[in-house]
């Protein structure tokens, strides 16, 4: 009986050994999983968060983008503005010019050397020059039209010889052999008057104050863009 006795006491603490050791072990199992199941949320909000950044940063990349497309759009306009601009400037000038300035107007800025003609003018021209002389060849030598009418009606006003005052006011005179030209000095109007007045013998020449000189170069130049207007 002892011994029954004592195998079945053994028997019980074995079992009660068994039953705390496998106790033991789905507590430790259960620690285990509930320790990972809380690692696993708390990494999550730190990947959440990296997901964030990332996003965060495309966006603004697009923005920034944008913001830089819009500045070009913006530039690119004002370029075309100013293309446009720049080409209406240019049309307008070109259009006043082509008004104002028809082929073949005789103007007092107008180089004698032109092919421009105003037949009327030249008409009256030529009763003030002497009678073997062309307009042409009058006109030969002088820089424009406002100059040539000028010294016209100052050789007529003040019986100036057309060809004393035309060779002081080009600086072309005769050569020392005949159909040759000595290039000098070219004078103003009133320098040519007042050179023809020292050289002059005639009494009218006396008259010539620099006084009356100015006003008979101011006379003269106004009958000359008179005559060129019209």
């Amino acid at each position: 009986m002892r011994l029954v006795s004592i195998l079945a006491a053994l028997a019980l603490a074995l079992n009660v050994t068994a039953l705390s050791a496998a106790g033991q072990g789905r507590g430790n199992g259960g620690a285990k999983k509930a320790t990972q199941t809380t690692r696993t949320k708390t990494d999550t909000p730190k990947a959440h968060g990296k997901t964030q950044t990332t996003t965060q940063k495309t966006t603004q990349t697009t923005k920034a983008q944008a913001r830089a497309a819009k500045v070009e759009t913006r530039t690119a306009r004002a370029d075309a503005k100013a293309a446009r601009k720049a080409g209406t400037i240019a049309t307008t000038t070109t259009t006043a010019t082509t008004t104002t300035t028809p082929t073949g107007e005789v103007t007092a800025t107008t180089p004698t050397t032109s092919s421009g003609k105003n037949p009327k003018l030249e008409a009256r021209l030529k009763t003030m020059l002497p009678a073997d002389m062309t307009v042409q060849d009058a006109m030969a030598g002088f820089k424009n039209w406002g100059q040539f009418v000028a010294a016209v009606h100052v050789s007529n006003n003040l019986n100036i010889p057309f060809a004393d005052l035309k060779a002081k006011m080009t600086g072309i005179t005769p050569g020392p052999t005949p159909g040759t030209t000595i290039q000098g000095t070219p004078m103003s109007l009133g320098q040519a008057i007042q050179s023809w007045k020292a050289e002059s013998t005639i009494p009218e020449a006396g008259t010539l104050t620099p006084t009356v000189i100015q006003t008979e170069v101011k006379k003269a130049e106004d009958a000359a863009s008179s005559d060129l207007r019209q």
